[in-house]
């Protein structure tokens, strides 16, 4: 066999050749703990608190993270908080009571008449109520068609009437939601020529912009007849009525942004089941953004998954069935489920008053469950008897 040999310019040419044709490793992602630890805290600390158990799965590096943050918050500026606002229709069913759900000195909460008194106003009781910021809107009117919007500023405690809607509204025939800090009015209706009001099947969107002061028509969309509570959650406004939902994305094109779905409830294996047609949705919130809901048919919590677009019940730790009291109402305070109820308490002297039991529920996103834990429960307070609840609503300060 005949000997390979090499000149050095070959060897040269290879290697010159090798240099054109081997391509360098790619570099490597950035990885988030390049970044200064403070930058990552701070990072870390804008996760919903629900999300950290899945985060402490992920390294140990992030678990040590995720397990300082506690510390990391106290030594920060406090943020802007929430406070909660009870609104209390008197037993003679025409006086309002407005209370602020408060912390007290011993980790306790108490409710509080509000040191600014608000004003008396019908409005108060016959309107659908959002918030934006540190005000309250009242949007509509409860049995006839209306165009008003009225604005309390909890701050100043001043009532005062806003701009008209161009399309009268009515308490159940309209949703409201508040997208990027616009407040969506979707539905309404027209009267009939007796005067009787008909909620319509095509519904006119209005947009109402807080800092400008205006509204805007957004078009319209073909929707259901009939709406009981909505909420907004991602960007969108979503409307339940009993075991029916329809999700308004404002970002979608005209006659587009409306999708109706059938609503169901993942039952225990993960079978899917459909909502009892008369199972009606009694309240309605959303805490870190996610959609919570009271429905009278089983009175358990449920929380809506927008992946898989099922109901799926709040559990307790571990998995097993949470126990909370009756509610009679719910509302966000400070990133955790607040609920409410009223209880009739016999007094010494016989007479009878109302106490207001609050139950403060933490919650924790594990996979595909969110799992709940008291933290406080107690008396907030005694109201008179055959108070009720009208209004409780989470207002940033």
């Amino acid at each position: 066999m005949q000997e390979q040999t090499f000149s050095v310019s070959n060897v040269e040419t290879i290697m010159s050749n090798s240099k054109h044709t081997t391509h360098p490793p790619p570099p490597q992602p950035p990885s988030l703990f390049s970044l200064p630890e403070e930058i990552v805290l701070s990072c870390l600390a804008r996760v919903p608190e629900m999300y950290h158990l899945n985060l402490l799965l992920v390294s140990k590096n992030l678990r040590a993270l995720v397990r300082s943050l506690p510390e990391f918050k106290r030594l920060q500026p406090v943020p802007h908080k929430h406070s909660l606002y009870l609104c209390f229709l008197g037993n003679d069913n025409s006086s309002f009571h407005w209370f602020t759900l408060t912390t007290t000195r011993t980790t306790d909460y108490r409710l509080f008449l509000n040191p600014t008194p608000f004003p008396s106003h019908p409005k108060y009781g016959s309107s659908t109520v959002v918030s934006v910021g540190s005000k309250i809107f009242f949007i509509g009117r409860y049995y006839e068609p209306s165009s008003d919007l009225w604005i309390l500023n909890t701050r100043s405690g001043n009532m005062t009437q806003g701009p008209s809607m161009s399309v009268p509204r009515v308490w159940g025939g309209a949703a409201v939601g508040v997208v990027d800090g616009k407040i969506y009015v979707i539905g309404g209706g027209v009267p009939f020529s007796d005067g009787r009001f008909q909620i319509q099947e095509e519904t006119q969107v209005e947009v109402f912009d807080p800092k400008s002061g205006t509204w805007e028509l957004a078009g319209a969309e073909y929707g259901r007849k009939a709406l009981r509570c909505s909420a907004s959650v991602e960007g969108k406004v979503y409307m339940v009525e009993n075991n029916e939902i329809d999700v308004y994305n404002p970002r979608e094109g005209e006659r587009e942004r409306m999708v109706h779905m059938v609503s169901h409830t993942l039952a225990e294996g993960g079978r899917k089941e459909r909502l009892k047609a008369y199972a009606t949705v009694r309240h309605l919130c959303v805490v870190e953004d996610v959609l919570f809901a009271l429905f009278d048919w089983h009175g358990r919590i449920m929380w809506f998954d927008t992946k898989c677009n099922v109901w799926r019940r709040l559990v307790g730790p571990g998995g097993n069935k949470l126990r909370i009291s009756p509610v009679g109402a719910m509302a966000e305070h400070d990133g955790k489920l607040a609920v409410l109820e009223l209880c009739d308490v016999m007094e010494k002297d016989l007479t009878i008053s109302t106490s207001v039991r609050c139950e403060l529920v933490s919650l924790q996103r594990a996979g595909d469950r969110i799992c709940g834990k008291v933290d406080w429960s107690g008396s907030v307070g005694t109201v008179p008897y055959l108070f009720r609840f009208l209004h409780c609503v989470a207002v940033s300060n």
